[in-house]
């Protein structure tokens, strides 16, 4: 800092306050205007490409309800959901594509996004839907559409008494549920996908006593159905 001088002039003392300096003003070129300035353009950039993400979500189909392995997908069977992906996001179905006509392969719950290995586009095995009656309280309550279930069968005995249940058909999917309403009061029913070579066997089981659905649970279920006990129409 500039101090204050003592002269003398012609045999005075005279005291002179310290001099000014000039201020000079910032240069472009100065290294640490330089190095604050590209961090504020850093640190802007960055906040905005933050901002832009937390913005972006993908499209991606779920399913509208559950989808049993075998399932021929329909529109109606779909549900476009948007969401936010770190990381992942290939593994599931994009919302733009078209799934009408593909076949599910695993079992997937209502509200799941799609995954891309749950569904094949190839054809699936061919199926028909077979009607069986089924009493209100020999079924799963709520709405069964979509699931997997097993049909067992119960015989009555020429002395009157009841078999011991045998499985007719197992991880068979439900297509619809047949009210009694829709019936007049004379029952209800349930509509299943059967492969068609099984159609024979589930059609004569339907015929010779009474029938009984258990609902496999999602975790448990496989691909394919299977025929029991009754391999043939004869039910031998």
């Amino acid at each position: 800092m500039p101090s204050a001088t003592d002269e003398r002039v012609a045999g005075h003392r005279v005291i002179r306050g310290p001099r000014a300096q000039r201020l000079r003003p910032p240069s472009w070129l100065d290294g640490r205007l330089v190095i604050g300035v590209l961090l504020i353009v850093v640190s802007i950039a960055a906040g905005a490409k933050i901002l832009d993400s937390a913005r972006h979500y993908d499209t991606v189909w779920a399913a509208a309800r559950d989808l049993a392995p075998g399932t021929t997908l329909s529109h109606s069977d779909l549900t476009p959901v948007k969401v936010r992906f770190r990381d992942h996001g290939a593994r599931y179905v994009a919302g733009g594509s078209d799934l009408a006509g593909w076949t599910v392969t695993r079992p997937v719950p209502a509200g799941e996004l799609i995954p891309r290995s749950a569904v094949s586009e190839r054809a699936g095995t061919p199926v028909r839907l077979v009607t069986v009656p089924i009493e209100r309280l020999r079924m799963p309550r709520g709405d069964v559409r979509g699931a997997l279930v097993d049909v067992y069968l119960t015989l009555r005995t020429t002395e009157g008494t009841l078999a011991v249940p045998q499985l007719v058909i197992a991880n068979v999917t439900v297509a619809d549920v047949i009210s009694e309403s829709s019936l007049g009061g004379s029952g209800g029913g349930l509509v299943l996908r059967v492969p068609e070579s099984m159609v024979a066997a589930v059609i004569a089981a339907s015929r010779s006593g009474a029938l009984d659905v258990v609902r496999v649970p999602t975790d448990q279920a496989t691909a394919a159905p299977r025929l029991g006990v009754l391999a043939s129409p004869a039910g031998g």
